[in-house]
Parts: structure tokens; sequence; C-alpha cells
């Protein structure tokens, strides 16, 4: 038997270990984005509009996102030609 075997053995099980793992944490990840909570699940589309309302409603009344937007308007952005 090659005197190296041993060696690549390890290795190779060492990379399937470390694939697992990512597989593993990526699954996890993906798990918790998509995930929603029961009890908003019971809220129907309603809650989603009224909570959207709330977020235009904190978007508007915050400087830095109205500074952005008159910063676009004015041409100065990342799609503007030269």
């Amino acid at each position: 038997m090659n005197a190296l075997a041993p060696y690549l053995a390890a290795l190779h099980q060492q990379d399937l270990l470390e694939e697992a793992e990512l597989a593993h944490t990526l699954k996890r990840l993906r798990g918790r984005q998509s995930r929603v909570s029961a009890w908003r699940r019971g809220l129907g589309s309603g809650a989603r509009g009224l909570s959207g309302l709330f977020a235009f409603a904190a978007r508007s009344l915050d400087p830095s996102v109205q500074a952005e937007r008159a910063h676009r308007a004015q041409g100065r952005g990342a799609r503007a030609t030269p």
C-alpha cells in the first residue's frame, strides 16, 4: 500500500467535514430568513399593508433619506452619465 494513503484519506475526510459544516450553516441561515412567525401569518395581508405604511412614514421623516433622494434627483448618482 502507498505510504501516502492515510494522509490523503485524512485530507479527504477533512474536506468532507468542512463541506458538511458549510452546507449545514447555509441551510440554517436560509431557514431563518424565510420563516414567518405564526402570529404574523395569522394577521393576513392587512398587517403587511399597515406595516408598509409605517415604513413609508418612517422613511419620509428620515432626513438622511430625503437628502439621498435630493442627491439622486440632481443626477449625481451612480447611474449618472459623465
